[in-house]
């Protein structure tokens, strides 16, 4: 609806819950935004990073038939998010960043691992840091780490209450063998 030009109120920067993060958008040094390609069913990643003026695509399971498809859908998020950003005061200018390919991201060794990879991408390359293949040796690990995180955050409401509910779902020894 942004784009037709009349703003659904879930956008309004007034009224809405989106106000509250808006003005954060000034301030953003990267942007990702996780993609999903419906052909295959796989994720991959978009990093619009404002600072060097550069958008980058991690995907860790590309495939030759399915990258001009998915080079595409990036450059039609950044184009949703330029013209976002223009109705929104939001003092960004992307329509002028090259993208390209990450170079050398590990590859998944299935089917099913391309979310984790996202989350690890974000995870990761917040801070600078690309992600190795080390990174990626053990998904069952990395998919537990990443479920212990988010149920632990001391912003989850729900913490306590997860927490309870495994704990009296769950044998001692089927714990251990959860935590390790």
């Amino acid at each position: 609806m942004i784009l037709c030009g009349s703003p659904h109120p879930f956008f309004d920067r007034k009224t809405s819950i989106v106000s509250k993060y808006i003005s954060e958008l000034d301030d953003c040094e990267k942007l990702f935004i996780p993609m999903h390609d419906e052909c295959p069913g796989h994720w991959y990643l978009c990093v619009i990073d404002f600072k060097n003026s550069h958008i980058q695509i991690l995907d860790s399971l590309r495939s030759k038939n399915r990258d001009k498809f998915r080079f595409q859908s990036v450059k039609t998020v950044v184009e949703f998010c330029q013209t976002f950003f223009k109705l929104y005061d939001i003092g960004k200018d992307v329509f002028q960043f090259s993208i390209d390919w990450a170079p050398s991201i590990p590859t998944q060794e299935n089917g099913w691992d391309c979310g984790m990879h996202v989350i690890r991408h974000m995870q990761r390359f917040k801070n600078g840091d690309p992600m190795t293949s080390s990174d990626i040796c053990n998904s069952m690990k990395i998919r537990r780490e990443i479920a212990c995180d988010l149920v632990l955050h001391e912003g989850n409401r729900e913490k306590q209450t997860i927490v309870a509910i495994v704990c009296t779902k769950t044998s001692t020894r089927a714990m251990k063998k959860l935590l390790l």
